[in-house]
């Protein structure tokens, strides 16, 4: 019955994923020969930020060979006579600041020069600097990196961490763990929240300081008000085909439950993609390594007062992957 499939940061989508999904809509819906078995399809993302994740060579030299690409318009089902039409959004409205909007829109293309660096160049400033009141997130390429910053700031306050364990049960990867197995808070602690709250008080990703903690309680301070945190679940799925029923079921692999919390003075650039920040420090260490990394963590400011940087950034910081434009060629223009 399914007639439209909406599909939100497709720019992550890898294209195995994408032939999955056309393959078992075909099948599934009886309708082998109609691309993604004749349900239209409504994509959003931006191509010119993170790419998918391909870790292993042997996946790209695969990806490459059967589809063409990592990315998910490579897949034939998109190009053989799918009718696809292409519309570019052009309002932006994270940043209102001209000035860095232009420059921003260069790193995005990868065509920044020598006078785009030295207008963004001009935010360098040691982290010892910048005022302890403002509430900066530092950027940093690795995980290694975020978790080694987090650590530093943590030891920095007073008093002894507490500490909180998560429960898991059944197969849960280590993975796919969306905060730490041993969660180490301390009263004044940065955190990140990391899922919407029922009532609307926060979303995920709101920045948050821990105002106190009891033995099973940890509380925050959100824009002035204080709020108890409570534990919450996710899931691990597992899906497989049941032949009596004749139909695929869910079964629930595993739970991990903890609190939605993540030290947040620290940040990889991949958790912050979706994000915007007042006040960001950038430290991208010995560099990026991922096309669109550089644009991705400096368009989470708003502002060019609220952007600073650990140094300036180099040519080679702003990896631009040009194959990332074949969507134009694969899509018709619309308008």
């Amino acid at each position: 019955k399914l007639k439209l499939l909406v599909i939100d940061e497709v720019s992550m989508v890898r294209s195995d994923l994408m032939w999955g999904i056309d393959q078992s809509l075909r099948v599934n819906r009886g309708r082998p020969r109609e691309p993604f078995g004749g349900v239209r399809l409504v994509m959003f993302g931006d191509l010119h930020q993170l790419p998918p994740i391909v870790t292993e060579a042997e996946v790209a030299q695969h990806l490459e060979s059967e589809h063409g690409g990592p990315f998910f318009f490579s897949v034939a089902a998109l190009r053989d006579g799918f009718g696809t039409y292409l519309v570019e959004l052009t309002q932006v409205f994270r940043q209102r600041d001209e000035r860095l909007l232009d420059v921003l829109n260069r790193v995005r293309d990868g065509e920044v020069d020598e006078s785009d660096l030295a207008v963004l160049n001009e935010r360098v400033a040691p982290i010892r600097t910048l005022s302890e009141g403002d509430p900066y997130v530092i950027l940093t390429p690795t995980n290694a990196a975020a978790n080694r910053i987090n650590a530093a700031f943590l030891a920095a306050l007073p008093g002894q961490a507490r500490q909180y364990a998560a429960a898991i049960t059944g197969e849960f990867g280590q993975s796919a763990h969306p905060t730490e197995t041993s969660l180490a808070l301390k009263p004044g602690a940065k955190v990140i929240l990391l899922r919407n709250d029922s009532e609307r008080r926060w979303v995920n990703g709101t920045i948050a300081r821990v105002s106190r903690l009891e033995e099973k309680s940890v509380y925050v301070e959100i824009a002035g008000r204080e709020h108890e945190i409570e534990p919450v679940s996710w899931e691990s799925r597992r899906y497989a085909f049941d032949q009596t029923a004749g139909k695929i079921v869910e079964t629930v692999a595993g739970t991990f439950k903890q609190l939605p919390l993540r030290l947040a003075w620290a940040l990889t650039i991949h958790k912050s993609q979706g994000l915007t920040l007042d006040k960001v420090y950038i430290d991208l260490g010995k560099g990026t390594f991922a096309h669109g990394q550089a644009y991705v963590a400096l368009s989470r400011c708003r502002s060019f007062e609220g952007l600073a940087l650990a140094r300036a950034l180099r040519p080679q910081d702003i990896l631009f992957d040009k194959s990332v434009t074949g969507y134009r060629d694969a899509f018709q223009p619309l308008c």
